[in-house]
């Protein structure tokens, strides 16, 4: 068969909607009808028991910031392992004490690899370690260098 010869098909273009009077369904309302909420923008239909479970399905929470900071806010209430200096006591002289060590030796309880200890001035210290990636206050770091610690 040859393309010169074949019957040209008829196709009627498609009527694009809102795009003026010439576009063949132009005009203000556009199929729409004139009032009401389906002739609106952003009307969808949607059955009754999508609408309730949607509605269901949103979470309660009342106040602020709690649905876009949820993590944060959690965070924010973890408080940390408290151990004083008189608690490192026990420890041999020497050692390098890290979190991974306290939980070793027991003084710290927690299986989550993020914990968070801090170890306050409350005590004597006569041994000398090093502490590495522990929150050590002010008091307690200068007990424990004043042992002849160091505090990294």
């Amino acid at each position: 068969m040859k393309i010169d010869i074949r019957s040209p098909k008829t196709k009627s273009k498609k009527k694009i909607i809102g795009r003026g009077y010439g576009s063949g369904k132009g005009g203000h309302t556009v199929g729409r009808g004139v009032k009401g909420q389906r002739s609106r923008s952003g009307f969808r239909r949607q059955k009754a028991w999508v609408r309730e479970s949607k509605l269901n399905s949103l979470p309660k929470l009342r106040g602020i910031g709690k649905r876009s900071n949820k993590e944060r806010y959690r965070k924010s209430k973890e408080s940390p392992f408290v151990l004083n200096v008189s608690d490192l006591e026990n420890i041999r002289e020497g050692e390098t004490i890290n979190i991974q060590y306290l939980k070793r030796i027991g003084l710290v309880k927690g299986s989550t690899k993020k914990v968070l200890v801090r170890i306050l001035g409350k005590g004597k210290i006569n041994k000398k370690f090093t502490i590495r990636k522990i929150g050590v206050s002010e008091a307690a770091r200068k007990k424990i260098e004043q042992a002849g610690g160091k505090v990294y």
